[in-house]
């Protein structure tokens, strides 16, 4: 029988936590998560910070694109408040946080928001430390590109929708690990010719237990979920 896909907690625990915070990040460990996703953008000063937006408007009581702040003005930034007032006075983690809160055996799936080359340099250490237990994935191609040539044993995930791009395609020409589609016209047989080439397919993102169930049904290895306590149910 195949095995089960790994539950990946989306920004943490999105549905119940402010999502990319060490809180966030922390129950959907507790929960009993298989992998975690998040997202890195480049400080000023740059440092590897973990927010989802180019913007600090949505997610802190700051304004203004995340580049343009150093690491100390962004720490000083509400990250919790906006989603319920308990988690008032949660910080944005760095990269070096969400390393040291994750224990080893967790799968950690980075997703880089900011595609400059700049941010190549700065990550490549940290992927190469955790060559087996970190994959940095994107949309972005060309910065996939620029991260293989600089970080030839990393693991890298191309992010994509299998309706825009062929995934296929890109993932070879890139030398990817995984491929990581949208479920949005996604197909069991798909998935199953990518792991059939050696692709790891993640598929995202569960909000439900309508999307759930469909994930499980197309095959991949892993499922991305904003409640990942509802697909880890589902799966049992």
């Amino acid at each position: 029988m195949r095995r089960k896909p790994m539950v990946v907690g989306h920004r943490g625990w999105l549905a119940k936590y402010p999502e990319n915070t060490l809180v966030s990040l922390r129950a959907a460990l507790e929960l009993g998560v298989d992998a975690l996703e998040f997202d890195l953008h480049l400080s000023r000063d740059g440092q590897l910070v973990v927010i989802h937006d180019a913007k600090l408007d949505r997610t802190t009581n700051g304004q203004g694109p995340v580049q343009e702040k150093t690491l100390a003005e962004l720490k000083r930034l509400d990250a919790g408040g906006w989603f319920a007032p308990q988690f008032a006075g949660e910080r944005l983690p760095t990269l070096e946080e969400v390393l040291d809160l994750v224990p080893d055996g967790v799968l950690l799936y980075a997703e880089v928001k900011d595609c400059r080359p700049e941010v190549v340099d700065r990550l490549a250490p940290f992927a190469a430390a955790r060559s087996e237990e970190m994959v940095v994935h994107s949309f972005g191609i060309e910065f996939l590109g620029w991260f293989r040539a600089a970080a030839p044993a990393a693991k890298t995930g191309l992010l994509g929708d299998v309706r825009k791009l062929d995934l296929l395609a890109e993932a070879r020409r890139l030398g990817c690990w995984g491929i990581h589609p949208a479920m949005g016209g996604l197909t069991r047989e798909t998935v199953a010719a990518w792991q059939a080439e050696g692709f790891t397919v993640l598929t995202w993102t569960v909000r439900n237990e309508a999307d759930a169930r469909h994930a499980i049904e197309l095959g991949p290895d892993a499922i991305g979920a904003d409640c990942p306590d509802v697909l880890i149910r589902m799966l049992a």
